[in-house]
């Protein structure tokens, strides 16, 4: 497993509304955004449904380069403020577990390996209303390839358009 640089970086937000004195947080978000994961095998795209619309073929093993950005949203937004570090899920917690799971984890596909995120933030965090992703498939376009020895191939940067895929889930 690869990254591509570690330019990736945390986000908050918080809504507030006057309240007397003081203020209100009406609504909040956070998120790790910008992360960039590749590997070259330990993935593959099989066992999909296929329609009319469905061009590409199933492969078993293949390389994977993901543009990913995570979000989540606390049950009780005081764990979002920090006072109860026992609480807070820091933004590099959320990147070195995508990581983890983006490296150990044999996906079908990028649904699928989006899914098993989520799936182990919200067991590793109850305290998380929420998690949502947005994720782009950046994998190279093969153009050149050995003509002895398959693994040896030339890539070059994807095409646009790039496929985004948007996922929420809630525990439960």
């Amino acid at each position: 497993m690869f990254s591509r640089d570690r330019n990736d970086r945390s986000s908050a937000r918080l809504d507030l509304e006057r309240d007397g004195d003081g203020l209100r947080v009406t609504d909040h978000a956070c998120g790790r955004i910008d992360l960039q994961l590749i590997k070259i095998t330990g993935s593959a795209f099989a066992d999909f449904a296929r329609d009319e619309h469905t061009t590409l073929p199933e492969r078993p093993d293949r390389p994977l380069y993901v543009w990913l950005d995570v979000g989540w949203r606390y049950a009780d937004v005081a764990d979002a403020l920090g006072d109860n570090p026992a609480a807070y899920v820091a933004g590099e917690q959320v990147a070195d577990l995508a990581a983890s799971v983006f490296h150990q984890f044999v996906s079908l596909s990028i649904q699928h390996l989006v899914h098993e995120i989520g799936t182990r933030m919200l067991e590793r965090w109850p305290q998380l209303a929420e998690v949502s992703f947005e994720a782009q498939n950046r994998l190279w376009d093969v153009v050149g390839e050995s003509d002895t020895d398959p693994r040896l191939k030339t890539y070059a940067d994807p095409r646009p358009p790039f496929g985004r895929i948007g996922l929420v889930m809630r525990p439960g």
